[in-house]
């Protein structure tokens, strides 16, 4: 029986072809994972930054209402999207800057509000003016 020098080359050829796919499969699948990730990070970011002005406007309300919001924290669950936000406030120059964090996942945002205030005039009465100097993030 007389051999054949290419004989077997169609297997290391069909092996490197598969090779070559699954390659590509797997170069695939990561780039459907980082995508996705990438996706998931975008909303929570939005929805982190939304919550923080939230904050903001809850603050401001607390703030009208009955006094100093510093460590107003409140915990937000609803359609599937835990996060929250901490309330931080501090003097500037005369003005009050009130911070808000918003967390949802992984993703952190952050925003304030500078403004002056100004106590009513009848003793055991809300503050009466909120003057919004500054709003950003």
């Amino acid at each position: 029986m007389e051999w054949r020098k290419d004989g077997g080359s169609a297997a290391v050829a069909a092996l490197v072809s598969l090779s070559l796919l699954m390659c590509l499969g797997g170069a695939l699948a990561r780039l459907m994972k980082t995508e996705t990730d990438s996706t998931i990070n975008f909303r929570d970011g939005i929805a982190a930054q939304c919550i923080a002005e939230a904050g903001l406007r809850r603050a401001i309300v607390v703030l009208y209402n009955s006094g100093n919001p510093n460590g107003l924290a409140e915990t937000i669950n609803r359609d599937h999207y835990a996060g929250g936000y901490q309330i931080a406030t501090s003097m500037e120059k005369g003005s009050l800057r009130v911070r808000s964090s918003g967390k949802v996942g992984s993703a952190k945002r952050s925003a304030s509000v500078l403004m002056t205030v100004a106590v009513g005039s009848v003793p055991g009465e809300p503050f009466t003016e909120l003057a919004i100097l500054s709003w950003g993030n």
